[in-house]
């Protein structure tokens, strides 16, 4: 189970008894029925649909720790917090205390939760894949290196933060369709997902693709032979 380095993670933390239904509010996945322990997905979208941030929530109980990126952090607050007006809802960025990892090649049995041992923390995304937060005191023995994980991920075709995950796309055609929830209230950026879903037309899509099969432009991560590229779709 090899540990790879997340150098572009961030945490912030957010407090306040609207916080859960503020963030539900304002992005794609349904966050209000979370319970201490579990772990959501979600993006924050633009008014035109675009990703701001690809965010892991943890619901810790008096608190939520969402796990976002430093690339992209001072464009999401620029997003919410002009949002917050009166509601109970603070925003803590605690990333200098923390660092970041992603295991993956794991067998998780329980995806959507997370576990703590020793202030380590695994987030248990997906069934092949952790992220993992740490305090800075902690020492994480990494076992891999990013070049690998990009490999695992083309094989696996799964998209990562400033390759597939940018504001450039929307979150259709950057492979995180399963983060937006189908009966999902308005949010921003909803009507647009919306229509494109229903239409059956949502421009483009996430692939594995043979290099030499595929313009380099529309690759997002390059592999020896097979890389990801978001492509236009077949309609």
């Amino acid at each position: 189970m090899p540990l790879v380095a997340y150098p572009d993670a961030a945490l912030t933390i957010w407090q306040g008894k609207d916080a859960l239904q503020f963030i539900d509010g304002l992005s794609t996945n349904k966050m209000v029925d979370m319970m201490k322990g579990q772990l959501v997905q979600t993006v924050f979208t633009s008014s035109q649909a675009k990703i701001i941030d690809f965010v892991t929530v943890f619901h810790m109980g008096e608190v939520l720790a969402v796990q976002c990126h430093q690339s992209k952090l001072q464009n999401l607050l620029n997003h919410v917090l002009p949002r917050i007006l009166g509601q109970d809802v603070t925003i803590t960025d605690v990333t200098e205390r923390n660092q970041f990892a992603v295991e993956y090649e794991v067998k998780n049995e329980h995806v959507g939760t997370f576990i703590s041992v020793n202030n380590v923390t695994y987030g248990r995304t997906e069934s092949n894949l952790n992220i993992v937060i740490a305090s800075k005191e902690n020492t994480l023995q990494h076992s891999g290196t990013i070049a690998e994980f990009d490999a695992w991920r083309i094989e696996n075709l799964v998209p990562w933060n400033n390759h597939e995950i940018t504001i450039k796309n929307h979150p259709l055609a950057a492979g995180l369709s399963k983060f937006v929830h189908p009966a999902k209230g308005c949010y921003i950026g909803q009507e647009i997902l919306a229509r494109m879903v229903s239409r059956g037309r949502q421009g483009k899509n996430l692939v594995r693709c043979k290099n030499s099969e595929v313009d380099d432009k529309l690759i997002t991560t390059r592999g020896e032979i097979y890389s990801l590229g978001i492509v236009r779709a077949i309609q």
